[in-house]
């Protein structure tokens, strides 16, 4: 079996893209050697895990093949997982995660359930009990109620779980896997793989994974995409709504394609930022209950509504409030995704289209070409408000991106930021303020060019997340933008960048607290309503931590920047140092320079003992 071809990246040498074709064959093999062998087979280039007793002998199966597929460490199996994950997002390629028995399998759920809430494939195998002591409380044996229970602790965030008893068992189960993770609405698969089934052998057949699935597309509805056709052309303000299933599908141009026919303004959801380039004159930014002025106002004023592979979720709809963000049924809505389940499930639809997005937004488009003319939408009175609504919103922006204050702002850093770091640019998020904006205030002009954990939210994503997407995209620059709670989490992962040399720039939005909840207390319970969101020492002084000396510590380039200025230059270093580099930029937690920029409604709950605060929450809810 021909070696494939390398590259460098970040100073070791990786193994790229090689898919094995094969035809049918038998072999004596290991259960480790199956996997490895099948995952190589699948064109899987990376793996990412932990070694421990539960998986050795699966891991040494990866020894005689270590030219043909990549496995890295890392220093934490969430962060394998979230590896696993950004690896994905940024190159739209599959990698495994492989973890020990108990605690190393178990440290993997909130990654699993990260990639599960936003529809993204990833393949966990973990250690399990060898078959013949299931059920006897070995070490880490979960075995109250049911015999090696990790599955079922895994089960509610995967698409799908396989716990073999024989070796002879495990072609099958990877295939089944693959089709699992890959068919329909995405998703992670689990693997539990008993010690003894990786260690011994059987004789197998090995297939060719090629004739084992479709890679076909989900057409929508002929009679519903004519629907939705016509009722596009009888709109007066259309507007769309790109969600992640805009990027999976790889739909972004035939987007473009169709606002311009229209003259739809587009917004999109967390997950679909980068689907339609932000400098375009019909973007209409975001919306929500942080989005925009624009993407409120055009969202709320449609007459239809197209929305693609998008959950509505509570943050793009203002909790669901009436006419804050959306209005329907009063705009009509067109909601086409390739999950049944996720039509009608928040909004009441007009048309209901099951599908892919690239596969139905095709057909739109030709069902528009033939039944309609391109609009001149510049002349509309829908285009001109967009325009004075951009206008509007940058206004609203400029006393937090121009302050001169001492913390800086995280606006002055996400404005600095994006004036260095190049156009094709990843930006990797994390949850709170630096993902909201990051997702309002810094533009991205095309599809994987955003990463961030849209359902889950999960804080300590971006460190881990931003290592798989270099490694996944190496060409390309890679930036994660996180707070110091988020960096205190997930922090020790610059191990593993500095032991691969990943060149990721590591931009730390350090406040000394947790800044996102601190504000949610103080603005919605009251001023002496804070508690635990603010870093402190015993006597009660502010507590800071030096994200750039930690970074140092663990092998990789790090400074501290406290003036605005600065920011550019330090990416600029970072950059030109090519290898994993921390700016740790020191920001204001005090109010007003803290805060976010409410345009929506966001349903956080205030006690009913908060009297006028609670009545006031009560009243203005949706629900």
């Amino acid at each position: 079996m021909s070696r494939s071809q390398g590259r460098k990246t970040g100073g070791n040498e990786m193994k790229m893209d090689k898919k094995i074709e094969g035809v049918d064959s038998s072999r004596e093999m290991t259960g480790g050697q199956i996997i490895v062998d099948h995952l190589i087979r699948e064109g899987v280039t990376h793996v990412f895990g932990i070694p421990g007793h539960g998986d050795t002998a699966l891991m040494d199966a990866f020894v005689d093949r270590k030219e043909e597929i990549n496995l890295l460490p890392a220093m934490h199996e969430q962060n394998a997982s979230h590896m696993a994950d950004g690896f994905y997002r940024s190159s739209g390629k599959v990698a495994a995660v492989v973890t020990s028995i108990g605690p190393g399998a178990t440290n993997t759920l909130t990654g699993i359930a990260t990639a599960f809430a936003d529809s993204l494939p990833q393949l966990v195998i973990t250690g399990g009990v060898h078959t013949y002591m299931m059920g006897r409380g070995v070490l880490q044996e979960l075995d109250r109620p049911h015999s090696d229970n990790f599955p079922r602790m895994a089960e509610p965030v995967v698409k799908r779980w396989f716990n073999p008893s024989h070796v002879e068992q495990i072609p099958n189960m990877m295939e089944q896997a693959f089709n699992s993770m890959l068919e329909g609405r995405m998703g992670p698969v689990l693997i539990n793989m008993p010690q003894d089934i990786q260690a011994e052998t059987g004789n197998v057949v090995i297939n060719d994974s090629k004739k084992r699935r479709t890679a076909a597309r989900t057409y929508g509805d002929p009679a519903y995409i004519a629907e939705a056709v016509e009722l596009l052309l009888s709109a007066d303000r259309p507007v769309i709504l790109a969600g992640g299933g805009v990027i999976t599908a790889e739909a972004t141009e035939v987007l473009r394609e169709i606002a311009e026919f229209l003259g739809a303004p587009v917004t999109t959801s967390f997950m679909g930022k980068g689907s339609f380039p932000e400098d375009h004159e019909l973007f209409a930014c975001a919306c929500g209950d942080l989005g925009s002025i624009p993407g409120n106002a055009m969202t709320r004023s449609a007459d239809v509504l197209l929305a693609i592979g998008c959950r509505f979720s509570d943050r793009i709809t203002s909790s669901y409030q009436p006419g804050v963000t959306f209005d329907i049924p009063k705009t009509k809505l067109i909601q086409v995704d390739l999950d049944g389940f996720e039509i009608g499930k928040n909004y009441p639809v007009e048309v209901g289209i099951v599908g892919d997005a690239k596969a139905v937004l095709s057909v739109i488009l030709a069902g528009l070409q033939e039944k309609g003319k391109p609009r001149n939408y510049k002349n509309s009175a829908q285009f001109k408000e967009l325009l004075e609504r951009k206008v509007e919103w940058e206004e609203f922006l400029r006393p937090l991106r121009t302050a001169n204050v001492q913390p800086m702002t995280a606006s002055q850093v996400l404005v600095e930021a994006r004036k260095a770091l190049p156009r094709d640019a990843i930006v990797v998020t994390d949850s709170s303020n630096p993902q909201n904006q990051v997702f309002n205030e810094f533009p991205v002009y095309g599809p994987r060019q955003h990463i961030t954990p849209g359902g889950m939210s999960g804080i300590g994503f971006a460190l881990p997340a931003a290592i798989g997407a270099k490694l996944g995209k190496p060409e390309a620059p890679v930036c994660a933008v996180f707070g110091d709670g988020a960096f205190l989490q997930t922090g020790t992962e610059l191990a593993t960048a500095a032991m691969l040399g990943t060149a990721v720039v590591f931009l730390v939005i350090n406040n000394g607290g947790w800044g996102a909840i601190r504000n949610l207390q103080l603005n919605m319970f009251g001023e002496d309503r804070e508690i635990i969101t603010q870093f402190k020492t015993p006597d009660g002084e502010p507590w800071m931590a030096d994200a750039a000396g930690v970074a140092k510590s663990l092998g990789c380039e790090a400074e501290r920047v406290t003036d605005p200025a600065e920011i550019g230059p330090a990416i600029q270093r970072a950059l030109a140092s090519g290898k994993p580099y921390l700016i740790d930029a020191i920001c204001a937690i005090e109010r007003p320079y803290s805060n976010m920029h409410v345009t929506g409604w966001w349903d956080i709950t205030v006690p009913a003992y908060l009297g006028d605060l609670r009545a006031k929450y009560v009243k203005g809810r949706g629900f």
